[in-house]
C-alpha cells in the first residue's frame, strides 16, 4: 500500500505533551543546556562518531539496497531533506538507535534485520528518525552515559554541583522514557499501520518467534493495550513512579502501544495525514489539557495541578 507523504511535517505537530512537559522540567534546572552542549561538543560528539563509523558497517544504495531504500522512504514521509547515515551492529540483540548530535547516525543490529519484515523494519527506522527530527539526541544518549557526563562536567568545572543537586539524573531518565511516545508517534506516520506497531513492540520485548503465532500475540497485546487506555502516568504517585521506572530506558511496552492507539483514534492524527493546517494555539503544551511541569492530565475546570501544584495558565 502506497504510503501518504506528509509534506512540510514539523515535529511539533505530533509531539508527546508528556515529552514536551519533562524537556520544559528538565531545562528549567539552571544551565543544563548549556553544559549538556558544550560536553558534546568537546567529547560525546566525536568519540560516538568515531566509535560507530569505526566498528559497525553502513549501508548504501549500492551494497544494500533493501535497508537503504526504506530509510529513503521513511526519510521522505517525515520530511527529513538530510539523510543520516545508517549502520549495522553485528549483535543478537533485536535493537535500534540514534545516537549523534552534529552529525547523527542510525544503527540497526543484524537480529533487527533478520527477525523483522519490511514493514517493521520501516516502523523501527522512522522510530529512531523521530528521534533526530525532534532533537533528542542532545539529552537522550547522555542517559546512557550519565556516569562519564559527571565526571567530565566536574573536570571542566561547568556547574556540576548545581546540577546534581537539583535533581538532573531523575529528570533526563523521565525525559527520556517520555519522548519515546514521540518517536513512537514517528514510526506509526511512515508506517501507517497500528498492527505493524503492535507486531514490532512484540518483538523488541524478545518474543521467541520459533513456534508461536504472532497474529495470537498480536490480538493478545492488543487487548492489554486498550485495557491499559485510562492509564495516567502522570497522576501515579511519583514515589510509586519512581520505584517502578527509575532504571528503564524504554517506557513499559503496553503503555507505549496503549498511548499509542489512542492517538491513532484521534482527530490530530487524523489531521496530520490529511496534511490539514495545524493552528498554532495546538502547539501551546496547554492546549493538551496537561500540566506543563509534570505531565499531569488536567480537568477542564482545574485552577491548579492536582499532582504538582503548578497554577494552570488560562487562555
Amino acid at each position: 500500500m502506497d504510503k501518504i507523504i506528509l509534506e512540510d511535517l514539523e515535529a511539533t505537530e505530533y509531539e508527546h505533551p508528556l515529552d514536551r512537559a519533562a524537556l520544559q522540567k528538565l531545562e528549567a534546572i539552571p544551565g543544563t543546556r548549556r553544559l549538556v552542549q558544550k560536553i558534546w561538543k568537546e567529547y560525546f560528539d566525536k568519540v560516538l562518531y568515531f566509535e560507530t563509523t569505526g566498528s559497525n558497517v553502513e549501508v548504501t544504495k549500492d551494497n544494500y539496497p533493501y535497508l537503504y531504500d526504506l530509510l529513503l522512504e521513511a526519510c521522505s514521509i517525515l520530511n527529513i531533506k538530510d539523510i543520516p547515515p545508517l549502520y549495522l551492529e553485528n549483535s543478537p540483540v533485536i535493537n535500534a538507535f540514534a545516537k549523534g548530535v552534529n552529525r547523527p547516525v542510525i544503527v540497526l543490529t543484524y537480529a533487527a534485520i533478520e527477525r523483522l519484515d519490511r514493514y517493521e523494519l520501516l516502523y523501527v527506522i522512522a522510530h529512531e528518525l523521530g528521534h533526530i527530527k525532534s532533537g533528542h539526541v542532545l539529552y537522550y544518549y547522555l542517559a546512557y552515559n550519565l556516569g562519564d557526563f559527571l565526571q567530565i562536567a566536574g573536570q571542566l568545572s561547568l556547574g556540576l554541583g548545581a546540577l546534581a543537586g537539583n535533581g538532573i539524573k531523575y529528570a533526563l531518565f523521565y525525559w527520556r522514557r517520555m519522548s519515546e511516545f514521540t518517536a513512537d508517534r514517528a514510526g506509526l506516520l511512515v508506517c501507517q499501520d497500528t498492527k505493524v506497531c503492535i507486531r514490532s513492540f512484540i518483538k523488541l520485548s524478545g518474543l521467541p518467534l520459533d513456534n508461536v503465532n504472532i497474529e495470537d500475540f498480536e490480538k493478545s497485546f492488543t487487548k492489554q493495550a486498550k485495557d491499559f487506555e485510562d492509564f495516567d502516568y502522570g497522576a501515579l504517585n511519583k514515589l510509586i513512579r519512581l520505584q517502578l521506572t527509575v532504571d528503564n530506558s524504554h517506557p513499559w511496552s503496553v503503555l507505549r502501544a496503549s498511548e499509542l492507539l489512542k492517538w491513532a483514534e484521534s482527530d490530530e492524527y487524523k489531521s496530520i495525514l490529511k496534511r490539514e493546517t495545524k493552528q498554532i494555539d495546538d502547539l501551546n503544551p496547554n492546549s493538551f489539557k496537561f500540566c506543563a511541569q509534570c505531565g499531569n492530565k488536567l480537568e477542564e475546570s482545574q485552577k491548579f495541578c492536582g499532582n504538582c501544584g503548578t497554577q494552570v495558565e488560562i487562555k
